[in-house]
């Protein structure tokens, strides 16, 4: 039973509906018809079969002499006219046929009865030169033409427009699959039927084959069935096969090996190579049309067609162009230029060309194809693959044919990539761009993967061994392994030192990323301690200056992560101009240390500074990088994070909500950078509507979770927020149980000094003093102090948040002089690491000052007000009320110091 579709509609509609040119005049009326043109297999020939059976019987539309011609070559066609002509009595049974056909289509022309004529297969307008139906008729006249081709020449010799058919939707699949299928089909197995569908990529000659193999192996299971489909080592053959005693009695892979060879003939035998490279492509994505014009997809063909020159563009051009008439592939263009053309294929065309072998041929011939088909693809992508992938549709699609490839070559154990020079290195690009645009789960287990192939088939010492092994602790490190990084590049290190030394340049590489790593599990000091020691080997042994400046700018880096904001700043000055005049004022580098400095002085306390500096480097990155480059989004990402620092939080929500679409469209809703955006967007939120913000969060935990693992630092640190929120939110008890449950994750799945633990600690302590517990608080917090300033330095941030939360708890317990103490403590940890007249320390002054009053110091608090009134006239105007509250302040302590000296002189 066939699905009904829009075609049918149309079909109907154009043959039996009556136009004003359809009423008769002296030259006739006009004949109907239509071309139906799509590639085997998706019911062409069912569709006219169809109209014929509904015209046969139908009222007002009955024909009376209908005719149905296989009419892929000139004399079936002559043939069938002739036969015509004498069922007819047009002629004698004597009359030559091409004398009776002339006469079969002169009578079409003048004869007043209703005729319907089929040509089905038409291969070329040229097989029916002088032999197309007349355009006028004196009665009714109607005419279907089916044919692989879209050749415009057949709609302008037959006289009938086109009606292009494809394969069926998703609607259109389950609902054949339902009719066809003869077993009883549960209303939940809809399910496994989609599936299904999908697996023969909705093509409905494949998919009625599937249902009849399926009722004549009862015992076949539609999940077992796909279980079989997937098995490479089964051919279409067995497991598609032509149906006995049905009307289509050729396999699938024969109704398109007609094509294939009709499109060699006008090719010169290119059409059968070009399929065969796409074949193992994805062609379902699309594949860039520029590959198949390649000199590496040339060589191929020239290989393969054994021509006696090579093959030139055009050459490759046509066929192309012979392969999108015939149906075979579909030639399209992109949204890009003209070098955005897509090649799209068919699964099971594909799976058809793989699985070729002709007639009388060694049952090893597919292998030996494979073995060649499989490098000179992965050549042909690299000739195409750019350098830098500034459009990510272009980048997905040369990752979704690398990963066909890389498919392809793990089936067998002969892994035709790895026997060839150079095509392996495809792969390590495929998991380099992979992680790259976010999908950092993959590329860790693809090089771990590749690192077990290079040792096999290239040897344990081999150059792309080790590199793969170090893009291995990459992509563990992103995916926030760390620690596993660290074992990674320790024996990585080792091996380097045996094979090149302990100063080569390969070796200082490792070193230089070991001790990077080692920063990220929270061993800081170490880290810049092993960077100065790669510096001194760098400049001793006159490296190349870029490998110099690089562990500058690590080292400058690390400084602000030890906690020298201010020290990593100004690094970051005196480095800036020498990056660039070595690589130029445009080179991404000197553009990433421009966005560095900017952060730092952030972090140092002068966001304002930070959003002046990223400001001015937007613009430079937008031109030099373009607008969608990863390092131009990491800007405004951060240029929305200081201006929400800075206290502008309406310009940094819109910037957010502006850059989160953009990210989405550029890097995919998975990258770490995107969801990095949402989590801040949402957690900026948390002071004007803490609940809302928990909701946001969750979902951003959800996401994180899903494409970076449950124990990654950053969905870790989203879990840490949420709980903030669910406490803030009015819900404190909740708060500190999810704060809890975050602190054992991290410490079970993350380094014991992990800056994340250390500021979960931090939270923890601080949401218990919300929960009504101030001395468990003060107690952590305590605990958690010198931990701080032993991992992270005394002038981290977060060590000096936990002398404030400290401070300010010590203070609303009751306990004034510890609570001055405590902030006595941190005025001095902030003028020596962040300067005396930084704005923190205004603000602790403040604070210090109530305390020491409090405590019983009422002449301290008037000198440490005086010292806060002096700094803060530098930093507003005159008139700022600010100044007054100050000067209140001193009186208030005056006057409290006044009535102590006098109590004390009594």
């Amino acid at each position: 039973m066939l699905v009904e579709r829009a075609h049918r509609e149309a079909l109907t509609r154009a043959l039996d509906s009556l136009e004003d040119s359809d009423v008769g005049d002296a030259a006739g009326a006009a004949v109907r018809g239509h071309v139906i043109t799509g590639t085997g297999g998706v019911g062409k020939t069912c569709l006219a079969a169809d109209y014929c059976r509904s015209a046969a019987v139908g009222a007002g539309g009955a024909v009376d002499v209908l005719i149905w011609v296989t009419a892929n070559t000139t004399p079936a066609v002559t043939g069938a006219y002739a036969q015509a002509a004498r069922e007819l009595e047009l002629v004698p049974s004597s009359e030559n046929s091409a004398s009776a056909a002339e006469q079969f289509l002169n009578w079409l022309r003048i004869t007043d009865r209703s005729w319907l004529i089929v040509l089905d297969d038409v291969h070329s307008p040229g097989a029916l030169e002088g032999l197309w139906p007349p355009r006028r008729t004196a009665g009714r006249g109607r005419v279907i033409v089916t044919t692989r081709s879209r050749e415009s020449d057949l709609a302008a010799a037959s006289g009938h427009p086109f009606l292009s058919v494809g394969v069926f939707n998703r609607e259109e699949s389950l609902t054949h699959l339902r009719n066809t299928l003869q077993r009883a089909v549960s209303v939940g197995a809809d399910a496994e039927l989609a599936g299904l569908a999908d697996d023969l990529g909705h093509l409905p000659l494949a998919l009625s084959r599937a249902a009849a193999y399926l009722d004549y192996n009862a015992s076949c299971s539609i999940a077992r069935y796909r279980r079989l489909l997937a098995d490479r080592r089964l051919t279409l053959e067995r497991l598609i096969p032509a149906v006995r005693g049905s009307a289509a009695t050729s396999s699938l892979a024969a109704l398109w090996d007609i094509s294939v060879e009709q499109a060699d003939q006008h090719t010169g035998m290119l059409a059968r190579p070009m399929l065969e490279l796409a074949a193992v492509l994805d062609g379902t994505t699309g594949i860039p049309a520029p590959l198949f014009t390649s000199d590496a997809a040339r060589d191929w063909l020239t290989e393969r067609s054994r021509a006696d020159r090579t093959v030139d563009e055009f050459e490759a051009e046509h066929t192309l162009a012979t392969l999108d008439r015939l149906h075979l592939i579909d030639h399209t263009p992109g949204e890009g230029g003209d070098d955005a053309w897509l090649v799209r294929v068919h699964q099971l065309i594909q799976r058809a060309v793989r699985e070729q072998q002709p007639p009388g041929s060694s049952p090893d011939i597919r292998r030996q194809r494979r073995n060649t088909v499989l490098p000179a693809a992965a050549h042909a992508l690299l000739d195409i693959w750019p350098d830098t992938a500034h459009d990510q549709d272009h980048a997905q699609r040369l990752r979704a044919s690398a990963r066909s490839l890389a498919t392809h070559d793990q089936d067998g154990e002969s892994h035709p990539l790895w026997q060839d020079y150079t095509a392996y290195t495809l792969l390590f690009r495929l998991g380099t761009s992979a992680g790259e645009s976010g999908d950092i789960s993959w590329a860790r287990a693809h090089f771990d993967a590749l690192r077990s192939l290079a040792h096999q088939h290239l040897g344990a010492d081999h150059p792309h061994t080790l590199v793969a092994r170090g893009e291995l602790s990459r992509w563990q490190s992103q995916a926030g392994d760390h620690a596993r990084a660290v074992q990674t590049l320790e024996i990585l290190e080792a091996d380097h030192i045996r094979l090149f030394g302990y100063e080569a340049p390969e070796t200082l590489v490792t070193r230089h990323n070991l001790a990077v790593e080692r920063g990220e599990t929270g061993d800081t000091h170490g880290t810049i301690a092993a960077l100065t020691e790669i510096l001194a080997v760098r400049r001793r042994n006159r490296a190349d200056r870029g490998a110099i400046l690089s562990t500058l700018h690590n080292l400058s880096y690390w400084k602000g992560v030890a906690g020298d904001a201010a020290g990593a700043a100004a690094a970051y000055r005196e480095l800036i101009p020498v990056m660039e005049e070595a690589f130029g004022a445009d080179a991404e580098g000197t553009l990433t240390a421009r966005h560095n400095l900017a952060r730092w002085l952030g972090e140092a306390g002068n966001p304002a500074k930070a959003i002046s500096l990223l400001e001015a480097l937007l613009p430079d990155q937008t031109r030099a990088l373009g607008p969608r480059h990863l390092r131009t989004l990491i800007t405004r990402q951060s240029l929305a994070r200081w201006q929400g620092a800075a206290g502008d939080a309406d310009k940094a929500i819109a910037g957010y909500q502006t850059l989160i679409p953009d990210m989405d469209e550029v890097l995919g809703p998975d990258h770490p950078e995107l969801l990095t955006s949402r989590h801040n967007l949402a957690y900026l939120r948390a002071k004007i509507d803490p609940a809302a913000a928990a909701e946001n969060l969750a979902a951003v935990i959800a996401d994180r979770t899903r494409a970076l693992g449950a124990h990654h630092r950053d969905t870790l640190s989203s879990r840490q927020c949420h709980a903030l929120c669910l406490g803030w939110a009015g819900k404190p008890q909740k708060a500190v149980q999810a704060l809890e449950d975050v602190l054992r994750d991290q410490r079970h799945h993350l380094a014991p000094e992990d800056a994340g633990t250390l500021s979960t600690r931090h939270s923890l302590a601080v949401m218990r003093g919300f929960a009504g517990a101030p001395q468990a608080a003060i107690a952590e917090l305590q605990e958690l102090l010198p931990d701080q300033e032993r991992i992270l330095g005394p002038g981290h941030p977060q060590a000096l948040a936990t002398l404030e939360d400290l401070g300010r708890l010590q203070g609303t317990t009751g306990d004034a002089q510890a609570a001055s103490d405590t902030y006595q403590v941190l005025l001095t940890q902030i003028e020596r690491h962040l300067g005396p007249d930084h704005l923190a320390a205004l603000s602790v002054l403040d604070k210090l000052a109530m305390w020491r009053g409090r405590a019983g110091h009422p002449r301290e608090a008037v000198h440490l007000l005086i010292r806060m009134l002096t700094g803060t006239r530098r930093l507003v105007d005159p008139a700022h009320p600010i100044l007054s509250t100050i000067t209140d302040n001193i009186a208030h302590w005056l006057n409290q110091a006044d009535i102590a000296e006098q109590r004390h002189g009594r």
